[in-house]
Protein backbone atom coordinates (compact mmCIF):
# COMPACT_ATOMS: atom_id res chain seq x y z
CA UNK A 1 0.00 0.00 0.00
CA UNK A 2 0.90 3.50 -0.52
CA UNK A 3 0.68 5.29 2.64
CA UNK A 4 1.46 8.90 2.71
CA UNK A 5 2.98 9.37 6.21
CA UNK A 6 4.22 12.71 6.54
CA UNK A 7 2.82 16.33 6.06
CA UNK A 8 5.37 16.95 3.22
CA UNK A 9 4.45 13.68 1.74
CA UNK A 10 0.85 14.79 1.64
CA UNK A 11 1.45 18.71 0.44
CA UNK A 12 3.48 16.48 -2.67
CA UNK A 13 0.63 14.43 -3.29
CA UNK A 14 -2.17 16.98 -2.98
CA UNK A 15 -0.54 20.70 -2.26
CA UNK A 16 0.22 23.40 0.04
CA UNK A 17 -2.91 24.25 2.33
CA UNK A 18 -3.53 27.80 -0.15
CA UNK A 19 -3.42 31.36 2.72
CA UNK A 20 -6.07 32.47 1.00
CA UNK A 21 -8.31 29.45 2.01
CA UNK A 22 -7.14 29.75 5.28
CA UNK A 23 -7.47 33.45 5.68
CA UNK A 24 -11.43 32.45 5.51
CA UNK A 25 -11.52 31.36 9.25
CA UNK A 26 -12.56 33.24 11.64
CA UNK A 27 -12.35 32.87 15.92
CA UNK A 28 -15.60 34.14 16.96
CA UNK A 29 -18.96 34.08 14.87
CA UNK A 30 -19.93 36.99 12.41
CA UNK A 31 -23.45 38.64 11.10
CA UNK A 32 -23.22 36.04 8.56
CA UNK A 33 -22.65 33.27 10.61
CA UNK A 34 -25.34 34.62 12.87
CA UNK A 35 -27.71 34.53 9.36
CA UNK A 36 -26.89 31.09 8.73
CA UNK A 37 -27.09 29.44 11.74
CA UNK A 38 -30.95 31.61 11.97
CA UNK A 39 -31.55 29.03 8.88
CA UNK A 40 -29.99 25.82 9.79
CA UNK A 41 -31.83 22.94 10.75
CA UNK A 42 -29.50 20.81 11.04
CA UNK A 43 -26.24 19.75 12.14
CA UNK A 44 -23.26 16.91 12.35
CA UNK A 45 -21.17 16.87 15.50
CA UNK A 46 -18.01 14.92 15.92
CA UNK A 47 -16.89 14.53 19.59
CA UNK A 48 -14.23 12.54 21.81
CA UNK A 49 -16.12 9.80 24.27
CA UNK A 50 -15.55 9.22 27.78
CA UNK A 51 -13.82 6.33 27.13
CA UNK A 52 -11.06 7.92 24.23
CA UNK A 53 -13.26 7.41 21.04
CA UNK A 54 -14.03 9.28 18.11
CA UNK A 55 -17.49 9.67 18.16
CA UNK A 56 -20.18 11.42 15.70
CA UNK A 57 -24.03 12.00 15.81
CA UNK A 58 -26.13 14.20 14.55
CA UNK A 59 -28.87 17.25 16.32
CA UNK A 60 -31.95 18.97 14.36
CA UNK A 61 -34.76 20.80 14.86
CA UNK A 62 -37.23 23.93 13.58
CA UNK A 63 -34.70 26.68 11.45
CA UNK A 64 -32.33 28.39 14.16
CA UNK A 65 -32.32 25.53 16.57
CA UNK A 66 -28.73 26.22 17.35
CA UNK A 67 -29.34 29.66 19.97
CA UNK A 68 -26.24 31.99 19.50
CA UNK A 69 -26.11 33.63 22.97
CA UNK A 70 -23.39 35.30 21.76
CA UNK A 71 -20.43 35.78 19.28
CA UNK A 72 -18.25 32.29 20.97
CA UNK A 73 -21.47 30.50 22.69
CA UNK A 74 -23.55 28.17 21.31
CA UNK A 75 -26.74 26.07 22.83
CA UNK A 76 -28.12 23.25 20.90
CA UNK A 77 -30.60 20.56 22.27
CA UNK A 78 -29.86 17.02 21.62
CA UNK A 79 -32.09 14.14 21.36
CA UNK A 80 -30.55 12.27 24.51
CA UNK A 81 -27.24 12.32 26.52
CA UNK A 82 -24.21 11.64 24.69
CA UNK A 83 -20.87 10.09 26.53
CA UNK A 84 -18.86 13.42 25.91
CA UNK A 85 -15.58 14.09 27.15
CA UNK A 86 -15.20 17.86 27.44
CA UNK A 87 -11.56 18.23 28.03
CA UNK A 88 -11.37 17.49 24.20
CA UNK A 89 -12.65 19.81 21.42
CA UNK A 90 -15.67 18.73 19.30
CA UNK A 91 -16.88 20.19 15.68
CA UNK A 92 -19.56 20.60 14.26
CA UNK A 93 -21.13 21.14 10.34
CA UNK A 94 -24.42 22.94 9.77
CA UNK A 95 -26.44 22.46 7.03
CA UNK A 96 -29.10 24.96 5.59
CA UNK A 97 -32.10 23.43 3.88
CA UNK A 98 -31.26 23.93 -0.02
CA UNK A 99 -28.23 25.26 0.21
CA UNK A 100 -24.84 23.64 -0.61
CA UNK A 101 -22.82 25.43 1.25
CA UNK A 102 -22.11 24.55 4.77
CA UNK A 103 -21.14 26.13 8.24
CA UNK A 104 -18.36 24.43 10.04
CA UNK A 105 -17.62 25.78 13.77
CA UNK A 106 -15.24 24.05 16.10
CA UNK A 107 -14.17 24.25 19.32
CA UNK A 108 -15.41 23.16 23.26
CA UNK A 109 -18.31 21.83 24.59
CA UNK A 110 -20.02 20.92 27.94
CA UNK A 111 -23.28 19.18 28.84
CA UNK A 112 -26.09 20.39 30.70
CA UNK A 113 -28.52 17.84 30.54
CA UNK A 114 -29.18 16.97 27.25
CA UNK A 115 -28.13 20.76 26.18
CA UNK A 116 -24.73 21.03 24.60
CA UNK A 117 -23.08 24.28 25.49
CA UNK A 118 -20.49 24.96 22.97
CA UNK A 119 -17.66 27.76 23.43
CA UNK A 120 -16.40 28.81 19.94
CA UNK A 121 -12.53 28.63 18.73
CA UNK A 122 -12.93 28.73 14.94
CA UNK A 123 -15.87 29.13 12.24
CA UNK A 124 -15.91 29.20 8.33
CA UNK A 125 -18.19 28.79 6.10
CA UNK A 126 -17.44 25.81 3.76
CA UNK A 127 -17.27 25.48 0.19
CA UNK A 128 -20.48 23.56 -1.71
CA UNK A 129 -18.63 20.90 -3.89
CA UNK A 130 -19.71 17.94 -1.62
CA UNK A 131 -23.43 18.36 -1.83
CA UNK A 132 -23.58 18.63 -5.50
CA UNK A 133 -21.68 16.28 -6.15
CA UNK A 134 -24.38 14.15 -3.71
CA UNK A 135 -27.18 15.59 -5.27
CA UNK A 136 -27.98 15.80 -1.37
CA UNK A 137 -31.25 18.26 -1.91
CA UNK A 138 -32.39 16.84 -4.72
CA UNK A 139 -35.36 14.41 -4.47
CA UNK A 140 -34.41 11.22 -3.29
CA UNK A 141 -33.38 8.53 -5.82
CA UNK A 142 -34.05 4.94 -5.09
CA UNK A 143 -30.62 3.70 -5.20
CA UNK A 144 -30.32 -0.61 -4.94
CA UNK A 145 -27.51 -1.67 -2.89
CA UNK A 146 -24.75 -3.22 -4.80
CA UNK A 147 -22.04 -5.87 -3.69
CA UNK A 148 -19.64 -4.22 -1.24
CA UNK A 149 -16.65 -6.04 0.21
CA UNK A 150 -16.95 -8.21 2.94
CA UNK A 151 -14.92 -7.99 6.69
CA UNK A 152 -15.89 -6.67 9.73
CA UNK A 153 -19.05 -4.68 8.56
CA UNK A 154 -22.45 -6.53 9.10
CA UNK A 155 -24.27 -6.97 6.13
CA UNK A 156 -27.03 -3.81 7.20
CA UNK A 157 -23.82 -1.79 7.35
CA UNK A 158 -21.80 -2.73 3.89
CA UNK A 159 -25.47 -2.42 2.29
CA UNK A 160 -25.84 1.05 4.03
CA UNK A 161 -22.57 1.87 2.63
CA UNK A 162 -23.21 1.34 -0.71
CA UNK A 163 -26.35 3.54 -1.48
CA UNK A 164 -24.44 6.48 0.99
CA UNK A 165 -23.82 9.58 -1.08
CA UNK A 166 -22.56 11.90 1.84
CA UNK A 167 -20.07 10.95 4.60
CA UNK A 168 -19.22 13.58 7.38
CA UNK A 169 -15.63 13.22 8.78
CA UNK A 170 -14.68 13.88 12.58
CA UNK A 171 -10.79 14.05 13.12
CA UNK A 172 -8.83 16.17 15.79
CA UNK A 173 -5.04 17.43 15.88
CA UNK A 174 -2.80 16.21 18.57
CA UNK A 175 -3.87 19.15 20.86
CA UNK A 176 -7.38 17.74 20.49
CA UNK A 177 -8.73 20.61 17.89
CA UNK A 178 -11.78 18.92 16.29
CA UNK A 179 -12.26 19.50 12.71
CA UNK A 180 -16.33 18.21 10.90
CA UNK A 181 -15.89 17.94 6.92
CA UNK A 182 -17.96 16.71 4.38
CA UNK A 183 -17.27 14.79 1.62
CA UNK A 184 -19.67 13.69 -1.23
CA UNK A 185 -19.94 11.84 -4.90
CA UNK A 186 -22.93 9.85 -6.29
CA UNK A 187 -23.90 6.87 -4.44
CA UNK A 188 -21.62 4.02 -4.29
CA UNK A 189 -18.31 5.81 -4.29
CA UNK A 190 -17.07 4.38 -1.02
CA UNK A 191 -15.23 1.55 -1.48
CA UNK A 192 -13.62 -1.49 1.36
CA UNK A 193 -9.80 -2.04 1.24
CA UNK A 194 -9.57 -4.96 2.63
CA UNK A 195 -11.36 -4.79 6.13
CA UNK A 196 -10.79 -0.61 5.84
CA UNK A 197 -13.80 1.91 4.62
CA UNK A 198 -12.00 3.80 1.35
CA UNK A 199 -13.30 7.75 1.50
CA UNK A 200 -11.62 9.76 -1.75
CA UNK A 201 -11.11 12.78 -1.81
CA UNK A 202 -12.37 15.53 -4.40
CA UNK A 203 -11.75 19.13 -5.49
CA UNK A 204 -12.96 21.47 -2.41
CA UNK A 205 -11.75 24.24 -0.52
CA UNK A 206 -8.21 22.29 -0.02
CA UNK A 207 -7.64 23.04 3.24
CA UNK A 208 -7.12 18.79 3.81
CA UNK A 209 -7.85 19.60 7.77
CA UNK A 210 -8.94 15.72 7.84
CA UNK A 211 -5.55 14.88 6.47
CA UNK A 212 -3.34 16.75 8.43
CA UNK A 213 -5.22 15.56 11.83
CA UNK A 214 -5.13 12.23 10.58
CA UNK A 215 -1.17 12.25 10.41
CA UNK A 216 -1.15 13.97 13.60
CA UNK A 217 -3.54 11.24 15.69
CA UNK A 218 -5.64 8.66 13.84
CA UNK A 219 -8.74 8.36 16.03
CA UNK A 220 -11.90 9.14 13.73
CA UNK A 221 -15.34 8.38 12.95
CA UNK A 222 -17.23 8.71 10.09
CA UNK A 223 -21.20 9.39 9.55
CA UNK A 224 -22.86 8.43 6.48
CA UNK A 225 -26.57 9.80 5.13
CA UNK A 226 -28.36 8.38 2.72
CA UNK A 227 -30.81 10.90 1.34
CA UNK A 228 -34.74 10.03 2.27
CA UNK A 229 -33.70 7.69 5.07
CA UNK A 230 -34.33 8.88 8.90
CA UNK A 231 -31.31 6.70 10.18
CA UNK A 232 -27.98 7.42 10.00
CA UNK A 233 -24.97 4.69 10.29
CA UNK A 234 -21.73 6.08 12.55
CA UNK A 235 -18.47 4.68 12.37
CA UNK A 236 -15.68 4.86 14.32
CA UNK A 237 -11.87 3.44 13.99
CA UNK A 238 -8.11 4.64 12.89
CA UNK A 239 -7.56 6.25 9.64
CA UNK A 240 -4.97 6.09 7.35
CA UNK A 241 -3.80 8.13 4.14
CA UNK A 242 -3.55 5.97 0.86
CA UNK A 243 -2.19 6.77 -2.53
CA UNK A 244 -2.45 3.14 -4.33
CA UNK A 245 -3.23 3.35 -7.85
CA UNK A 246 -5.41 0.21 -8.14
CA UNK A 247 -7.97 1.61 -5.15
CA UNK A 248 -7.52 5.37 -6.33
CA UNK A 249 -8.00 3.76 -10.29
CA UNK A 250 -11.44 2.12 -8.70
CA UNK A 251 -12.59 5.45 -7.38
CA UNK A 252 -12.62 7.76 -11.18
CA UNK A 253 -15.77 9.62 -11.53
CA UNK A 254 -16.22 11.51 -14.92
CA UNK A 255 -12.30 10.22 -15.81
CA UNK A 256 -10.96 12.02 -12.41
CA UNK A 257 -8.98 9.64 -10.35
CA UNK A 258 -8.55 11.32 -6.70
CA UNK A 259 -5.09 11.56 -5.90
CA UNK A 260 -5.64 10.26 -2.35
CA UNK A 261 -8.02 8.63 0.11
CA UNK A 262 -8.68 8.19 3.44
CA UNK A 263 -8.88 4.47 5.05
CA UNK A 264 -10.82 3.53 8.41
CA UNK A 265 -10.30 0.68 9.82
CA UNK A 266 -13.31 0.18 11.63
CA UNK A 267 -13.62 -0.23 15.46
CA UNK A 268 -17.37 0.03 15.80
CA UNK A 269 -20.37 0.97 13.50
CA UNK A 270 -23.73 1.76 14.92
CA UNK A 271 -26.30 2.35 12.67
CA UNK A 272 -29.50 3.86 14.41
CA UNK A 273 -32.79 5.74 13.77
CA UNK A 274 -31.89 9.76 13.63
CA UNK A 275 -34.31 11.81 16.24
CA UNK A 276 -32.81 14.81 14.43
CA UNK A 277 -33.17 13.77 10.36
CA UNK A 278 -37.24 13.61 11.34
CA UNK A 279 -36.72 17.12 13.47
CA UNK A 280 -35.33 18.80 10.85
CA UNK A 281 -37.67 17.32 8.65
CA UNK A 282 -34.08 17.27 6.42
CA UNK A 283 -35.70 15.19 3.23
CA UNK A 284 -39.00 17.71 2.75
CA UNK A 285 -38.07 19.91 0.01
CA UNK A 286 -41.11 22.23 1.10
CA UNK A 287 -38.90 23.04 3.99
CA UNK A 288 -35.76 24.44 1.78
CA UNK A 289 -35.20 27.74 2.72
CA UNK A 290 -35.77 30.78 0.44
CA UNK A 291 -33.17 32.39 -1.58
CA UNK A 292 -34.44 36.47 0.14
CA UNK A 293 -33.13 34.91 3.42
CA UNK A 294 -29.88 33.74 2.56
CA UNK A 295 -26.44 35.76 2.39
CA UNK A 296 -24.71 35.63 -1.17
CA UNK A 297 -22.48 33.56 -0.32
CA UNK A 298 -19.33 35.18 -2.31
CA UNK A 299 -19.75 38.14 0.11
CA UNK A 300 -19.61 35.98 2.76
CA UNK A 301 -16.13 34.45 1.70
CA UNK A 302 -14.96 38.05 1.03
CA UNK A 303 -15.97 39.24 4.17
CA UNK A 304 -14.61 36.54 6.17
CA UNK A 305 -11.08 37.37 4.45
CA UNK A 306 -11.26 40.73 5.12
CA UNK A 307 -12.69 39.95 8.47
CA UNK A 308 -9.94 37.29 9.43
CA UNK A 309 -7.79 37.84 12.60
CA UNK A 310 -4.70 36.98 10.64
CA UNK A 311 -2.06 39.08 10.28
CA UNK A 312 1.06 40.27 8.11
CA UNK A 313 1.92 41.68 4.70
CA UNK A 314 0.13 38.73 2.83
CA UNK A 315 -3.12 39.05 4.68
CA UNK A 316 -3.00 42.52 3.79
CA UNK A 317 -2.54 41.80 0.03
CA UNK A 318 -5.54 39.04 0.08
CA UNK A 319 -7.66 41.75 1.81
CA UNK A 320 -7.13 43.94 -0.87
CA UNK A 321 -7.44 41.48 -4.04
CA UNK A 322 -10.75 40.54 -2.37
CA UNK A 323 -12.22 43.69 -1.87
CA UNK A 324 -11.36 44.84 -5.39
CA UNK A 325 -12.72 41.51 -7.42
CA UNK A 326 -16.05 41.14 -4.68
CA UNK A 327 -18.26 41.70 -7.88
CA UNK A 328 -16.24 39.05 -9.87
CA UNK A 329 -16.59 36.47 -6.96
CA UNK A 330 -20.00 35.38 -7.18
CA UNK A 331 -19.25 34.89 -11.34
CA UNK A 332 -16.09 33.03 -10.54
CA UNK A 333 -18.01 30.82 -7.70
CA UNK A 334 -20.87 30.06 -10.20
CA UNK A 335 -18.14 28.57 -12.39
CA UNK A 336 -16.02 26.84 -10.65
CA UNK A 337 -18.84 24.98 -9.00
CA UNK A 338 -20.29 23.54 -12.56
CA UNK A 339 -16.48 23.05 -14.37
CA UNK A 340 -14.30 22.17 -11.01
CA UNK A 341 -16.25 19.47 -9.20
CA UNK A 342 -13.67 16.87 -10.48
Amino acid sequence: MASVLSVEALERVVGARPFGVMLKSLDALDGHCVRLLGVSSFAVLGYIDVAGQARITTAGGPLGFARVEDATHLRIELSGPIPLNPTVGCGLLFFIPGLGETLRVNGRATLEGNTLCVTVEEAFAHCAKALIRSGFWKPPVSVAPTPFGSGVLEPDVRDWLSRTPLVVLASWDAQGHADVSPKGDPAGFLRMDGGRLAVADRPGNRRTDTFHNVLEQPRTALLALVPGEARELEVSGVASLSTEPALLESMTVQEKVPKIAMLLEPQAARLRESPAIVAAGLWDGARHVPAARLPRMADVFIDHVKRSPQRGAAATALRTVASATKGLMGWALDHDYKKGLY
